[in-house]
């Protein structure tokens, strides 16, 4: 039987600035597939293993893309 660990927490001094953004969880990140299948993180941490911290947000990089289409689309 597996057990699932606890999520890691936010640090409250974020000396190492590790810490994801308020509110976030690795879930929210693109990189959540690659940290959970190879290191062992779960889409529910609040602290990246990463240095310096690689969180990015989903949302954003899709509205990056489309921005980027946008921009080619009016591109003779």
């Amino acid at each position: 039987m597996s057990q699932q660990r606890e999520p890691l927490r936010r640090s409250a001094s974020d000396e190492d600035r590790m810490n994801l953004p308020e509110g976030k969880t690795c879930g929210d990140c693109v990189h959540v597939r690659r940290c959970t299948m190879m290191f062992g993180h779960i889409p529910e941490d609040e602290s990246c293993d990463w240095a310096p911290s690689r969180f990015r947000e989903q949302v954003q990089q899709v509205q990056q893309v489309q921005q980027v289409q946008q921009v080619q689309q009016v591109q003779p």
